[in-house]
């Protein structure tokens, strides 16, 4: 991924898709202060970012990554791992927000409901959505998910992702696989697979990005049996 500028804060979500091995992942760890940049400079309140304290930076950027780990014990104790002292009913609620409200009812024994060694219990769907909600139960105002949607229906995906971009007070940087539900992106940057970005809404890409273009309507038509298909040759690309 070369050349990519952004600006995060509260209550803008950017959004950051493209195919696998692009360099999606390692633009979250870099913006969470987690890997050095290979050039330019990441900043947190206009101090570089690499400088900050863990524990300051901490307070400031949330990043629920691909392979978080999901501890074996209970459903609360595993949103407490971001602010300990996540109440029943604010578990409850985030919980309900992520789509896992269903979930968290068929559970034996609710929020106390003891989970296996790193998740081994849940579906790759619930653990993605568990994770997210654990980040969203942080007090930092900025949340880097990777991935959040995997292993997700369309319709419950995209239902996700507008549900974080309808959030206000935090920031997002979402990367996502999902193109049908970035309307409600305030930015969206697309890398191509030899590194190169093109970024702006989603509207904007739909009419200037063929690859955009031919993800979304893949999607849609996956989705939707009635959508057109998409031209001869641009099918999905990651």
């Amino acid at each position: 991924m070369r050349g990519l500028t952004l600006e995060l804060a509260p209550g803008r979500l950017v959004a950051v898709v493209g195919p696998s091995g692009s360099g999606k992942t390692t633009a979250l760890l870099t913006l969470a202060g987690l890997l050095p940049p290979a050039a330019g400079v990441v900043t947190l309140d206009g101090v570089d970012v690499t400088s900050v304290p863990n524990e300051q930076r901490a307070a400031r950027v949330v990043l629920a990554a691909e392979d978080a780990h999901v501890f074996g014990t209970s459903v609360l104790e595993n949103l407490r791992v971001a602010r300990g002292d996540v109440t029943a009913d604010e578990a409850d609620a985030l919980l309900r927000e992520v789509g896992l409200g269903a979930w968290l009812h068929a559970l034996p024994d609710g929020l106390d409901t003891l989970l296996g060694p790193d998740g081994r219990s849940v579906s790759g769907g619930e653990r993605r959505r568990l994770l997210v909600a654990r980040a969203l139960a942080a007090p930092a105002p900025l949340v880097l998910l990777d991935e959040p949607v995997e292993h997700l229906d369309a319709a419950t995906a995209d239902d996700l992702v507008r549900r974080l971009a309808a959030r206000t007070g935090r920031g997002f940087v979402v990367v996502t696989h999902r193109t049908t539900a970035l309307e409600h992106a305030d930015l969206v940057v697309r890398v191509h697979a030899d590194g190169s970005l093109v970024a702006g809404t989603h509207a904007e890409l739909l009419a200037t990005d063929a690859e955009h273009r031919a993800d979304a309507a893949a999607q849609a038509a996956a989705s939707d049996p009635s959508a057109p298909e998409p031209p001869d040759g641009e099918g999905p690309r990651g």
